[in-house]
């Protein structure tokens, strides 16, 4: 993780310090120290040895650097809480939930209270935290922002170790606790030890704040799943066990179903439609044969032949003209011996003409009949691959809603850590947007209100309302600049897929991009640099 630039100085100027005296503790031990307890058992301790200015320095730089990680680490734990409260006073669902997960805190300790029941009464309660922890939030920036002021303003400044030491002492116990009885004396032990005694106080001020306000315990979250979970698998297990028969019953029907649709319904009518495209235009299950309507066309030609020649006399060409009328559909010349025989229908019934004809009249409608049937089959023909189609689509829609409705829910299981680092990647970029954002509010702020007072006089610099807000704008700037480390680092190492040059190269320009925004000299020169981030990380960042 990156250091700010306040933090780097600070680790720079502990190091350059002279060399500790025997019996107090170096740079290095100093910097692993992880409470105020023991900066204040390495004080007591270069008190004892006799410890020069340079050793006490040195504690006093180890001091702000581990209370400016403090703040920090405090301001995040605040917003948290708050951000939780917040949504419980804006969702009734939550709000409910919360009501139940604390009611047994609410029954074993007796807080009965009318405002406390009901839906009601948690929300005015965590109206009420969310306005503490704004405040405890509001006053942990305002410390950091001028904890951070004073290390800048004396690292610039021409004092020696020893009264930079002091003015250090001061501010920081100004920032922390100005609502001390008692000012320190002026030596450099005595404000290092009021120093330290702030840092306490603020930390058990801050402690107590969260014990107060914040998150309810992972126990409270709990204990209505560690209640239900138990309760419903044990009904969940008697029911399966009491109805074990009906749901393996039902489970086989649903599988015989599901079986059914997929081979009844698809698979074979599938294997059909194949067929059909294979088979093309050979000849399939028809009606009417070819090799039939050929035949009666065939007897029927040979029939109104042997008429024509026997009754009507014709010579050759005049039977093959007969021949060619007769398989163009037209039989004039039989009709006219029909209608002949008809006027006279005994003689043409002893003749044979009138049975003839009678007979080649049957073979004609035989051979319309079959030329119908012919036509309807090869409507049917040409219609079966779209009849196939047709049948096949509804089961096929089926079975793709059952197949995408179970690769859903195998999607969901096995992929459910990857959509965690996809919402994860998400909620980085919201982060980061938002504290960018929050950034380039307060740029543009602080320079409208310059241009503002420069237009209306100078203002006093050691008026403490403009030093409070000044410091409580920069400390906000400092935690929107720690949310933009994380999680540009983050961002970073995700865009650059594994690719390690790149990624060094682009965590170095951001860092650069960074520290510009912390240690400008004026809030233009921070607003130039915010318009630069946005120009070159805006679509690392973007959460569209």
């Amino acid at each position: 993780m990156w250091t700010s630039a306040m933090h780097a100085s600070l680790s720079d100027a502990l190091h350059a310090l002279p060399p500790p005296t025997p019996g107090t503790w170096s740079a290095q031990t100093l910097l692993r120290l992880r409470t105020c307890a023991a900066l204040c058992t390495a004080l007591a301790r270069a008190r004892n040895a006799g410890a020069k200015d340079a050793d006490l320095a040195r504690i006093v730089y180890a001091t702000y650097l581990h209370v400016t990680t403090t703040l920090i680490s405090d301001a995040q734990a605040l917003e948290e809480a708050e951000a939780y409260w917040r949504r419980v006073t804006r969702d009734h669902m939550r709000a409910g939930l919360l009501w139940l997960q604390t009611l047994p805190e609410r029954l074993v300790w007796g807080r009965r209270q009318t405002k406390w029941i009901g839906l009601h009464g948690v929300r005015a309660e965590a109206e009420a935290k969310c306005e503490r922890l704004h405040r405890a939030y509001e006053a942990t920036a305002r410390a950091l922002g001028a904890l951070a002021i004073a290390w800048h303003t004396s690292s610039s400044s021409n004092l020696s170790m020893s009264e930079r030491a002091k003015t250090l002492c001061k501010e920081g116990w100004l920032a922390l606790s100005s609502d001390l009885p008692s000012r320190p004396k002026d030596h450099l032990s005595h404000t290092t030890a009021a120093f330290l005694d702030a840092v306490v106080t603020h930390e058990a001020g801050v402690s107590r704040v969260l014990r107060a306000c914040g998150i309810p315990s992972v126990m409270t979250h709990a204990w209505p799943l560690l209640i239900v979970y138990p309760l419903v698998s044990w009904g969940a297990t008697s029911l399966v066990y009491r109805h074990w028969t009906q749901i393996t019953t039902q489970m086989a029907a649903a599988w015989e179903t599901v079986q059914g649709l997929v081979v009844g319904w698809v698979y074979v009518p599938a294997l059909r439609l194949l067929d059909t495209l294979r088979a093309g235009r050979k000849e399939r299950a028809l009606l009417v044969r070819r090799e039939s309507l050929a035949a009666d066309e065939q007897s029927l030609e040979r029939m109104v032949e042997s008429l024509g020649r026997d009754t009507l006399q014709l010579d050759p060409a005049a039977l093959a003209d007969l021949a060619a009328r007769t398989r163009a559909g037209d039989l004039t010349p039989v009709w006219q011996v029909y209608e002949a025989a008809m006027r006279s229908p005994v003689r043409g019934f002893v003749s044979g003409s009138l049975v003839r004809t009678l007979l080649i009249h049957v073979q004609k409608a035989k051979v319309d009949l079959e030329i119908a049937l012919s036509g309807i089959d090869w409507l049917l023909k040409s219609q079966e691959l779209l009849l196939g189609a047709v049948g096949l689509a509804p089961a096929l829609g089926l079975v793709y809603v059952l197949y995408a409705s179970v690769r859903g829910s195998v999607r969901w299981l096995c992929q459910k850590p990857a959509s965690l680092r996809a919402s994860s990647t998400t909620q980085l970029r919201m982060d980061a947007w938002q504290a960018l954002r929050r950034a380039d509010a307060r740029c543009c702020y602080c320079r409208c209100a310059s241009s503002a007072s420069s237009s209306h006089g100078p203002v006093d610099a050691n008026d403490p309302a403009s030093s409070r807000s000044m410091a409580l704008l920069y400390g906000r700037l400092l935690l929107d600049l720690r949310v933009l480390r994380t999680s540009l680092a983050a961002l970073i190492k995700h865009a650059c897929h594994g690719d390690r040059l790149v990624h060094a190269r682009l965590l170095s320009e951001a860092d650069a991009d960074l520290q510009a925004l912390e240690c400008a000299d004026a809030w233009t020169d921070r607003a130039n640099v915010v318009a630069r981030m946005w120009r070159s990380w805006g679509h690392l960042i973007s959460v569209q």
